[in-house]
């Protein structure tokens, strides 16, 4: 059998649909969760790119998207240098980006257009607004490792006061399979519970330093960002070299298999 799908997963905004937006959100007040898939054959790939990146700029902190573009934390130093520098280091990680040999995945979730809908009092558990993000993520990226006849292994960002909700969710995959409503999911062709069985491998949690999970939260960064900022560049970069499932996969895949906006208008 070849070489299992790994899902390297992030989240990007609030999870709590029921938290007053961040004024400096307005206009952009999401929730994603979701990163980008790579082949078991492929890590070193992507290691080696972030590697290379990092010792070129001699950084010692994680790549967190959100203090890169501001050149906050971290990234502070980055503000104080000469243009050129800055469009140096933008074009490295642009190519790290967009020359690993991922799928971007995830699914974005609109936090005002989800209270609008009024799932926040049709659904009580605060945490649906995270679990329909993942199980949706998780789902579509089945969906294409069994395109391969491969395995699913899924990594998430670890933080100790959900690590074991979000394992839950993926157990309760395998064990249950999706509970959104049958008819209204149908179009999508939802894997069932047997499906989800057999594809679905390991889940584990790593640290916010994990090579890999520095990639996904750009990715899902730009997935989220997109859903606002059409022009954000690095969804366009992304875009034009196919690094996205929505570009990446055969169009008669992508009405199931596609990045998913949510409660978007």
């Amino acid at each position: 059998m070849p070489r299992p799908y790994t899902l390297y997963m992030d989240e990007s905004g609030n999870r709590h649909p029921d938290k007053k937006a961040d004024a400096s959100r307005e206009g952009r007040d999401w929730f994603g969760f979701g990163g980008y898939l790579v082949r078991g054959e492929d890590n070193d790939a992507v290691r080696k790119l972030v590697a290379e990146f990092s010792y070129e700029w001699k950084l010692r902190q994680p790549l967190h998207i959100t203090d890169m573009l501001s050149e906050s934390k971290g990234f502070a130093w980055l503000g104080r240098k000469d243009q050129a520098t800055r469009e140096a280091f933008w074009d490295g990680w642009r190519h790290v980006l967009c020359s690993a040999p991922v799928i971007g995945i995830g699914c974005v979730i609109d936090r005002p257009g989800y209270v609008a809908r009024g799932y926040l009092e049709k659904h009580k558990d605060k945490w649906l607004l995270c679990r329909s993000a993942f199980d949706i993520t998780v789902e579509r990226a089945a969906k294409i490792a069994r395109l391969e006849g491969r395995k699913l292994h899924v990594v998430f960002e670890q933080d100790a006061a959900v690590n074991e909700t979000v394992t839950g969710y993926f157990h309760n995959l395998k064990e249950n399979g999706l509970g959104f409503d049958g008819k209204n999911s149908e179009k999508y062709k939802p894997l069932t519970q047997v499906e989800f069985a057999e594809t679905l491998g390991r889940i584990q949690h790593k640290p916010k330093s994990h090579t890999m999970l520095q990639v996904a939260d750009s990715f899902i960064y730009a997935m989220a960002r997109h859903g606002y900022d059409k022009k954000f560049w690095i969804h366009r970069s992304l875009r034009d070299r196919k690094r996205l499932a929505d570009f990446a996969l055969d169009a008669e895949h992508l009405p199931q298999l596609g990045i998913k906006y949510y409660c978007f208008d």
